[in-house]
Formats: structure tokens, C-alpha cells, sequence
């Protein structure tokens, strides 16, 4: 788990240097956009303060004795005395702190210009108006797209490049998955064998059944392990099964391992039960479930296995008096292991949540601490009728 945590670490310091260096061009662009947009109103400011100003001194100097208020869509100026109070004003605030450079109050951009001496005894401009910033706003919006677009290449670069090994890594390890459980198969089957020779000569020879217990504990993990590689690559087709011979026939696939704990089997197996479903995905969940009981019961102990249909559907249960479990949701997790003296690799009953999940099984689970677990599997049932051989 520590190499993917490392890559993450990885491609974050990268992604982080990445907006960094990106930003400090972008900063320098702002402000010096910025810069140039208050430059450029300062002179737009004063040259209208100077036409203002012209006309007021025209006036001043001429017989005409209406005089026009310059007016502008753009500009709004006021005209102030010596005592700092308006004359005339279109101004629709207060710009009393104005000076001769150019300020900013309210995104409204003011600045207060001298004038000569004139008719009105005016002694000062004061120009105001709207700073527009949208020319920034959409050159910054375009820069950051370009930017998030280049980071997010860059990111998509850095991911396929730093996972490159591990994908080989991975696929080399499935490959060896696959071929030491092709060599691991046959010499399983021939041991099994001949433990159960040797069984049958050396009748109740206690080496012998501690050999095929954990043999066959040994070909459970075996079989989880085989579904969980192949499982993408190979079709579980569903066959029409005879549930409650199948229920028997997988618990005495662990007689051996029920005898070593001289565990006693309740069997409560309605006969007839038939349901559509893959024969390998079926036994993974009788298997697994079967094999977490014994593992974790205690000996000279009970395991119930109940098989019934009720109505509308098919209810498989296996109780046990085992050690209880402290945490129901998590025991689906793959790798999660509730013990981990017991062994076993936790990707067991995730399998088997696959499988329900797929198949459309729900999966109650009841337990105590100290007193025992219930697993329920709910299957939709599907009527079918038995004519001689053949299924209808």
C-alpha cells in the first residue's frame, strides 16, 4: 500500500511545483494589466479635466453669456470653489479626498484637476468615472483555460508515466498467479488422492485427516484465488442445480475438517430444490461460508445448515457458535480479515458479495461476540418443473 501512496505524494508535488510556476507569470500579468488599464484612464481622466477646463476658461474670456456644462457618457465632473464646495455637479458621489493623481473608490475611477482663474470662481475639477475591467477578466479566464488545460495534460502525462511500471509489475504478477495455480492444480489433486488412500488403509489415523483438513482448507483459498484471477476472463454459465444435493455434497467436502474440531452438522435441507445458478459461483459461497465457520467455531461445537423455500424465494442459512463478528459491514471488504491469527487473505466473502450482487442474492448477516454469526443468502426463486430427466 505504500507505493501508491508514494505516486500520489509524486504527482501532487509535481501538480503543486506546476501551478506555481504557472502562477508567478500569471501574477506578474495581472498586475501589470492592471497597471496599464489605471495608466491609461489616469490620461483618459485628465485630457477630458483639460477639455472641461478649456471651455470654462473660453467662457470666461468671451461675451457669451449662456454657458453649457460639458456632459458626457463616460465622464461625470463637478466643478468646486476654493472652499472646497460644489458649484455645479453631476457627480452622483462624494469625491472630496480627490487628488491630482488618479484614485480608485467603488470601481469608479476620480481624480481632481487645477483650473485658472474664471467667471465662476471656480478653483478645481474633480472627473470621475466607471474603471471597466472585463478586457482583464476575459484575457485572465482564457490565460487559466489554457493553464488547467496544459495541467491537466501534464497530469494525465505524469499518471501514465508514473504507473507504467506498476502496470507491469501487475500484469507480470498475474501472469505468475496464473501459471504457479496451473502447476499448483494437479499436484493439489494428487495429494488429495492419495490422503485418501491412505485414509481408507489407515482408517481414523490422526496425521492423516490433519493432512487432508488442511489440505482442503489449503484448496479453498485455492479456489478463491483461481475465481478471483480468472474471474474477468471466463463465463460462469448458469446451470439448472439440484440446491439442496449440492448443500450436501459441499458439506461433506469438509467432513474431514469438521471432524478434526469434532464439529457436529445440524442439516435442516429441504429435498427438490432447484435453482438456476453457475455451479463454481455457488460453491464459492456455500465454500467460503462454510470454511469461516469452522475456522472460527470453537470445538466440540454446532454448525446449522438450513435450506428452505418460502415462496417467492430460496433462503440458504449457516449459524454457527463461533466468536461472533464485531463489524458486519466491513467483513465484505476485500482483504479485510476480523482475525488475523486465523490467516487467510480477506478476499474470500468479497468474492462471494460479488457473486450475490451480481446474481441479485441479498445477504443477511447476524452475530453476537462470543456467541455466534449467521450468514442468510436470500435467492430469487424461479419455478421449474422436473419431467423424467429433462427440465421445463
Amino acid at each position: 500500500m505504500d507505493k501508491p501512496i508514494s505516486i500520489n505524494r509524486h504527482i501532487i508535488f509535481q501538480i503543486v511545483i506546476l501551478v506555481l510556476i504557472v502562477a508567478m507569470p500569471l501574477n506578474f500579468f495581472i498586475h501589470s494589466e492592471l497597471e496599464n488599464i489605471h495608466f491609461k484612464d489616469e490620461k483618459a481622466l485628465k485630457l477630458y479635466a483639460q477639455k472641461v477646463a478649456n471651455k470654462i476658461y473660453k467662457f470666461s474670456n468671451s461675451n457669451e453669456k449662456e454657458f453649457f456644462y460639458p456632459r458626457s457618457n463616460i465622464y461625470k465632473s463637478a466643478i468646486y470653489n476654493e472652499f472646497d464646495k460644489p458649484i455645479f455637479s453631476l457627480l452622483a458621489n462624494n469625491f472630496k479626498d480627490a487628488k491630482e493623481t488618479m484614485q480608485i473608490k467603488n470601481s469608479k475611477a476620480y481624480i481632481k484637476y487645477p483650473i485658472k482663474e474664471n467667471i465662476f470662481n471656480g478653483k478645481y475639477l474633480i472627473i470621475s468615472k466607471n474603471v471597466n475591467y472585463s478586457s482583464l477578466i476575459v484575457n485572465v479566464i482564457v490565460i487559466l483555460m489554457v493553464i488547467t488545460l496544459l495541467v491537466l495534460l501534464s497530469t494525465f502525462s505524469i499518471i501514465k508515466q508514473s504507473s507504467l511500471p506498476y502496470k507491469r509489475l501487475n500484469q507480470y504478477l498475474e501472469n505468475f498467479m496464473k501459471d504457479a495455480m496451473h502447476e499448483m492444480k494437479t499436484p493439489m489433486g494428487v495429494i488429495l488422492l492419495n490422503l485418501d488412500g491412505l485414509d481408507a488403509t489407515f482408517s481414523n489415523n490422526k496425521m492423516v485427516q490433519r493432512a487432508k483438513s488442511a489440505l482442503k482448507n489449503m484448496i479453498v483459498v485455492y479456489e478463491d484465488l483461481e475465481f478471483f484471477v480468472k474471474n474477468k476472463q471466463i463465463q460462469h454459465p448458469k446451470k439448472n442445480i439440484d440446491f439442496s444435493k449440492f448443500c450436501k455434497e459441499r458439506v461433506a467436502f469438509f467432513k474431514d475438517l469438521l471432524e478434526q474440531k469434532k464439529i457436529n452438522t445440524i442439516l435442516n435441507i429441504e429435498d427438490n430444490i432447484y435453482i438456476d445458478f453457475s455451479p463454481l459461483e455457488l460453491s464459492r459461497i456455500l465454500d467460503n461460508t462454510l470454511s469461516n465457520a469452522i475456522k472460527y467455531s470453537k470445538s466440540s461445537t454446532s454448525i446449522e445448515i438450513e435450506l428452505k423455500r418460502d415462496k417467492d424465494k430460496i433462503i440458504l442459512s449457516i449459524k454457527d457458535q463461533g466468536k461472533g463478528i464485531k463489524d458486519t459491514k466491513k467483513i465484505f471488504n476485500r482483504y479485510y480479515r476480523g482475525d488475523r491469527i486465523s490467516g487467510g487473505f480477506g478476499i474470500g466473502l468479497n468474492i462471494v458479495k460479488q457473486i450475490c450482487d451480481n446474481n441479485g442474492v441479498k445477504i443477511e448477516v447476524l452475530s453476537k461476540v462470543g456467541e455466534g454469526s449467521e450468514f442468510r443468502y436470500i435467492f430469487p426463486f424461479v419455478p421449474t418443473f422436473q419431467v423424467g430427466m429433462h427440465t421445463l
